[in-house]
């Protein structure tokens, strides 16, 4: 063999060694799937407690309200914490075909089943697809998992796959804020009317002495005589003015807390698109052989840490 034909034969064996290249691991999107379920239970009971404590100071008929609050909440939070206990399974499963190395028809059919039963745990009804909105998207996970099941790579299966968690994970997004943020709403007005009717009396009386005071300044600019009416008027104002400081201050604890903890809700809305994200960077990835990236995911689940601090120290 000539010397440039080994040459020749040395770039083309580089090159399909290239091609081969080992699959990458996918511990580090498992680890994330995983951290982000623990986080989003956590999260969950951390504003439920919350909500329940907010209830304990309020008078007994408002005390009854938050705990219903609170009940309803954890009936939809339990939703979301099958959904992200779902997505750390499924990561697993990928994770573990990755690291065993198997291809074919078996593990692409592990890959379709674990996206099933993602699927399934999201609320969305793909053994027995239903009519309506809910229906359409039902039919189009049913047909992506049917195309993930007839591949024949581990690669593709995991490619072919994300059409069908980026639906998924705008189901969640969007179930999270649609069926969450409204019990936060009426947990912050019915704290927000307590309040204000622990005060009703004190407010009524200053709103009176307010209608009082406009017309007696209208009296007094045209005869100064009445002036110490006008002072007199306004230190008795200054009678129920602590009260209403009080009030004041209640309202805006009670409004930093809804916000809070809707700043809490809003996150986990966002930790869906941001685990499908990861789940694009893991099939571009195993594709392309190279490590998995899975930043934003990380950050996201240290966002909802963060957050559950604040809830909790309200």
């Amino acid at each position: 063999m000539t010397f440039p034909t080994r040459i020749l034969a040395a770039l083309g064996l580089a090159a399909v060694l290239a091609g081969c290249g080992t699959l990458p691991d996918g511990r580090p999107f498992a680890d994330a799937s995983s951290a982000l379920s623990a986080s989003v239970k956590t999260s969950g009971q951390a504003v439920s407690d919350s909500l329940r404590d907010a209830g304990g100071v309020m008078p007994a008929d408002e005390a009854a309200s938050y705990a219903q609050l609170a009940s309803d909440l954890d009936k939809v939070w339990a939703e979301r914490i099958k959904a992200t206990q779902a997505a750390a399974a499924y990561s697993q499963a990928i994770a573990d075909l990755i690291a065993a190395g198997n291809a074919g028809a078996e593990t692409t059919k592990q890959v379709s089943d674990s996206l099933g039963a993602l699927a399934t745990a999201a609320g969305i009804p793909v053994a027995a697809p239903l009519a309506g909105v809910a229906g359409d998207l039902a039919r189009f996970l049913v047909e992506r998992i049917w195309i993930v099941r007839a591949s024949q790579k581990l690669e593709d299966a995991v490619d072919l796959a994300q059409p069908a968690v980026d639906r998924i994970a705008e189901h969640l997004a969007d179930e999270s804020v649609t069926k969450l943020r409204p019990i936060l709403e009426k947990s912050y007005r019915n704290a927000v009317s307590a309040i204000n009717g622990s005060y009703g009396t004190d407010a009524d009386f200053d709103m009176q002495l307010l209608k009082r005071r406009k017309g007696l300044l209208e009296e007094v600019l045209k005869d100064a005589k009445k002036e110490p009416a006008l002072r007199e008027l306004d230190r008795t104002r200054e009678i129920v003015a602590p009260r209403l400081k009080e009030r004041d201050q209640k309202v805006e604890q009670v409004s930093t807390a809804y916000k809070t903890r809707l700043q809490l809700v809003n996150a986990l809305a966002h930790s869906a698109t941001a685990w499908a994200a990861a789940h694009r960077d893991l099939a571009s990835a195993i594709r392309e052989k190279r490590k998995v990236t899975v930043t934003e995911l990380q950050e996201t689940v240290t966002e909802l840490k963060d957050l559950i601090k604040k809830v909790r120290a309200l």
